[in-house]
């Protein structure tokens, strides 16, 4: 009988998993494996971990220098939730490598730094002694508040970094100066997408005749006051503006911040629109907003931005959740390698990833090995460089492939999903996130918030 996990074939009746995985790491092709090898492999064992690398036995070539990979995360201060889904995400996929025999034969040593509240002074702090003391070859991060000193730090160190800040500004930095910064990569889109992404599927439901302004094609908006919440709340006036809409109300505030959110919700309230935008990154500050705006609601749309992402937002907002919108240019997509990934996660850690960073960061690891890989050589960092900006990858946040040295976001920036990472539109329902947007990774359709009912 074969037992869970065999490969049968022709030429040998019983191949297990072990020895497939232990076949690719005598090979030297871990670092090839794309995460989609390893995702079949441990979705076919039921999401057991890969196994142990074996030890070298006698006569067999010395050991192999190891890579020092530094991880930097927000662990400890108030957005220590998704820190640690940053931190989850990158240990799975470094741990998975190892597993394979390292990339090239050479072993990940992981080193991991807490940034804390990741304000620009942690930031700097923990950038400085990854390159300084620690002698960081790979640096991986998810996102940070106070993002900006560590570009420099580490494009003056010459080392390789990977990030997932979601940021305008890198891909600013990087078109003015591509040789200085040209070791460093953001591995998802800019927040750029996600205004005129959201607008325009909400006009898509209007011409679909799934919902109908009532007053007016109207929107209030309550952005966060830093660059990220800004630019996102300023594309999506420009876009609505363009499409005809009416901006009734704007108000910014602090994220992290706000003890009480009706304040604001009321001068929402005085002007009643048909849509309210918020860019809050906070699950927090989400889930309190909500929650507020449940208790006295308007039958108008409600975006809310990332933050539901992070499990910590529905154990936070409970049943005030359902009929949100929100959305991710880093999702974990809901098909059969986001949903091994998703296993795979479950068994190691014992909870569900979040829908966003844990599985963003996982990708940024793989991409890594693989450009490692094709390079040649791990300690070749302009090498290793130049191979990560060809490569297409497929990653369980979609296709990765780089312009400017940042991910594509599909289809606001472009149509082949082959080649970017899904803008993903999500409702909540019955307290469970469901894809309304784009195709085809849809779902199910868009259902009337409950409180238009009230």
């Amino acid at each position: 009988m074969q037992e869970e996990g065999e490969v049968m074939s022709d030429q040998n009746p019983k191949v297990t998993r072990r020895d497939v995985l232990r076949s690719m790491a005598a090979a030297g092709i871990g670092g090839l494996a794309l995460g989609g090898v390893v995702g079949y492999l441990a979705g076919s064992a039921g999401g057991a971990s890969a196994p142990a690398a074996t030890t070298a036995g006698e006569g067999a070539a010395a050991p192999k220098a190891e890579i020092k990979v530094v991880g930097i995360f927000p662990l400890s201060g108030f957005i220590a939730a998704d820190g640690q889904e940053m931190r989850n995400g990158t240990v799975m996929a470094i741990d998975e490598i190892n597993a394979l025999g390292g990339v090239l034969g050479h072993p990940l040593k992981y080193i991991e730094i807490d940034d804390v509240d990741s304000n620009s002074e942690q930031v700097a702090t923990a950038f400085q002694r990854a390159v300084d003391v620690e002698q960081a070859d790979v640096i991986f991060s998810g996102y940070h508040l106070g993002a900006g000193p560590e570009q420099d730090i580490v494009a003056n160190a010459g080392r390789l970094y990977y990030h997932v800040n979601t940021g305008e500004r890198f891909k600013e930095l990087y078109r003015n100066d591509p040789a200085k910064y040209g070791t460093i990569f953001q591995t998802d889109p800019t927040e750029a997408s996600y205004g005129p992404g959201f607008i325009l599927w909400a006009e898509e439901l209007v011409t679909n005749g799934l919902w109908e302004p009532a007053n007016g094609r109207t929107s209030a908006i309550l952005a966060g006051d830093d660059p990220y919440g800004t630019l996102i709340a300023n594309t999506f006036e420009a876009k609505a503006k363009e499409l005809g809409w009416t901006i009734t109300m704007r108000e910014n505030f602090t994220v992290g911040q706000v003890t009480d959110f009706n304040p604001m919700l009321s001068k929402v309230r005085g002007t009643p629109p048909d849509l309210l935008f918020t860019t809050t990154f906070s699950p927090a500050d989400n889930a309190a907003m909500i929650k507020q705006w449940a208790a006295n609601p308007l039958p108008a749309l409600v975006y809310q931005q990332y933050g539901p992402s992070v499990p910590e937002y529905l154990e936070l907002a409970g049943d005030a959740a359902n009929g949100v919108i929100w959305s991710t240019v880093l999702g974990v997509l809901p098909d059969a390698h986001g949903n091994a990934f998703r296993e795979r996660y479950r068994a190691k850690y014992n909870q569900a990833p979040g829908w966003s960073n844990a599985g963003g960061n996982y990708d940024a690891v793989w991409v890594w090995a693989r450009a490692v890989h094709l390079a040649g050589d791990p300690f070749d960092y302009k090498k290793v460089a130049q191979m990560t900006n060809g490569i297409i990858h497929r990653g369980v946040t979609g296709g990765i492939s780089f312009e400017y040295q940042c991910g594509l976001a599909y289809p606001t920036q472009i149509n082949d999903p082959s080649l970017g990472q899904a803008h993903l539109m999500f409702q909540i329902q019955n307290k469970e996130h469901k894809v309304v947007w784009p195709t085809p990774y849809t779902m199910s359709e868009y259902q009337t918030p409950p409180w238009f009912d009230v």
